[in-house]
């Protein structure tokens, strides 16, 4: 759908009139009076215009309107006119009520509108969101105790929470920018410095970027949310049923449509958590640097420029500092300072850093790239998938098990490269959820034939009635 076929084709051109002010302010206001009241009667619109906007009112000229004379002669007037024109431009309905009055009713891009221009206007930094939170713990709960629905709602939870935490770090990197261009217009120190410290200071650093790295941490809860989505990624059961839930939902025609679409949003979210450190929080900390060493410089500019006492001292303490056997320039201020030069011997007065010695060029070594071998690739992959899969493991410790219910590093055969590989698999097989059976490690180390394993002990799970 095209911009104009969702909103009316002059919506904007209060705002573009020579009293855009005037019904910036009125919009202000109708956005005021839409998050009161449920009801929005006429009246009382009219009445809140009148009330904080009587100077405005009075002061406005409106030149070029389609005002009347009877509206333009006083406030009450040209409040009815406002009503009127920001009505027909389409950023409110009316409607009579049962009770016979008439009521205003506001649209669904005219609300979203008015929030937008509410917050620009807003001049109070963000708090409290939790977008990296808010998806560890709707995973968590809906993983320990969670229905299905549950489940298919937290991972439509979790991409819509990834998605606005991307949009927040976009927009935190373009607006550290924004301060770039601001600093280039200032003129004086202690602008620089307010700009610094309060406005960058409050509206980037304490409201996004230091909940980032301290309350709303990526690397804090990013294992504990890929983790969760993996087990149920890997869990075709548990997937058909979310797929089931959702297509109940209505968010997929089909119940496969449903679950390619959990599936791609799963995927999403934990590529998004894999990159996010280094494609977003260590470009939005580069640029917080940039900008720090822009402020410094810009204040030692200002101050080096500054022509009162203070940017002489500056400048001689600078020329000392550089030189230490500065005789001449001593000599010139000591009339005016009392100069005195102090020194001191220590444990490292008469320590020189060794010089490192040349370094002499050796022949080049060439080194030869191997090619690349798909044939070899492709059945490597086929060996890892058939003979070391997770299916290739559950039978093989159900081999060591045969009848028995536990079985021991003892009673496991150490025969070959292929038995020792399968006894560590099936340590890190035994502590999956969906696993038949469980390792314990006992401590200590057995070795036999010339292989070593920790001492463990395998047992089978009991089946769930």
């Amino acid at each position: 759908m095209k911009f104009f076929e969702a909103v009316p084709d002059e919506l904007f051109s209060p705002l573009a009139s020579p009293n855009r002010a005037l019904y910036a302010d009125a919009l202000d206001v109708l956005y005021t009076a839409y998050q009161d009241k449920l009801k929005i009667p006429e009246d009382t619109f009219y009445s809140m215009l009148r009330s904080r906007l009587e100077q405005q009112l009075a002061d406005a000229t409106f030149e070029g309107e389609d005002i009347d004379e009877d509206e333009l002669r006083d406030i009450s007037g040209r409040a009815r006119f406002l009503i009127r024109k920001l009505g027909g431009k389409g950023w409110f309905e009316k409607e009579r009520g049962a009770d016979f009055r008439e009521y205003i009713t506001v649209p669904g891009y005219s609300s979203r509108l008015l929030a937008l221009f509410h917050e620009l206007r807003d001049d109070t930094p963000a708090r409290g969101y939790s977008c990296v939170f808010g998806t560890y713990s709707a995973l968590k709960v809906a993983e320990e105790n969670g229905t299905v629905y549950e489940k298919m709602a937290a991972v439509y939870g979790a991409y819509d929470n990834t998605q606005t935490l991307v949009k927040l770090l976009h927009m935190v990197y373009h607006n550290v920018r924004h301060y770039f261009q601001m600093q280039l217009e200032m003129h004086d120190v202690g602008e620089v410095l307010s700009s610094y410290f309060d406005d960058f200071g409050q509206k980037v650093i304490e409201a996004y970027i230091r909940p980032l790295k301290i309350k709303d941490s990526v690397p804090k809860y990013r294992v504990p949310i890929k983790s969760v989505l993996t087990w149920w990624a890997e869990d075709d059961s548990l997937l058909e049923a979310m797929a089931e839930a959702a297509k109940q939902d209505r968010r997929g025609a089909t119940a496969e449509d449903c679950r390619a679409d959990i599936l791609r949003k799963i995927y999403w979210v934990q590529e998004c958590y894999d990159n996010l450190e280094r494609d977003y929080l260590d470009e939005i900390d580069a640029q917080v640097r940039r900008y720090t060493r822009a402020a410094t410089q810009k204040i030692e500019n200002l101050t080096n420029r500054d022509q009162n006492i203070r940017g002489d001292l500056n400048t001689v303490l600078t020329a000392l500092s550089r030189n230490s056997r500065a005789g001449d320039l001593v000599d010139s201020l000591q009339p005016v300072f009392n100069l005195f030069e102090q020194s001191c011997l220590s444990e490292k007065s008469l320590w020189y850093r060794r010089r490192p010695g040349k370094r002499t060029k050796a022949a080049p070594v060439l080194i030869e790239e191997a090619g690349d071998d798909s044939a070899a690739a492709a059945q490597a992959a086929k060996l890892l998938h058939s003979d070391y899969g997770r299916a290739a493991v559950a039978a093989y410790v159900q081999n060591w098990l045969g009848e028995n219910d536990i079985v021991c590093t003892s009673d496991i055969p150490l025969e070959n490269d292929r038995d020792y590989v399968m006894s560590l698999l099936a340590l890190l097989a035994g502590g999956s959820k969906r696993s038949e059976f469980s390792v314990e490690e006992l401590g200590g180390e057995c070795r036999r034939n010339g292989y070593a394993i920790p001492q463990m002990q395998f047992s089978r799970k009991e089946k769930e009635k």
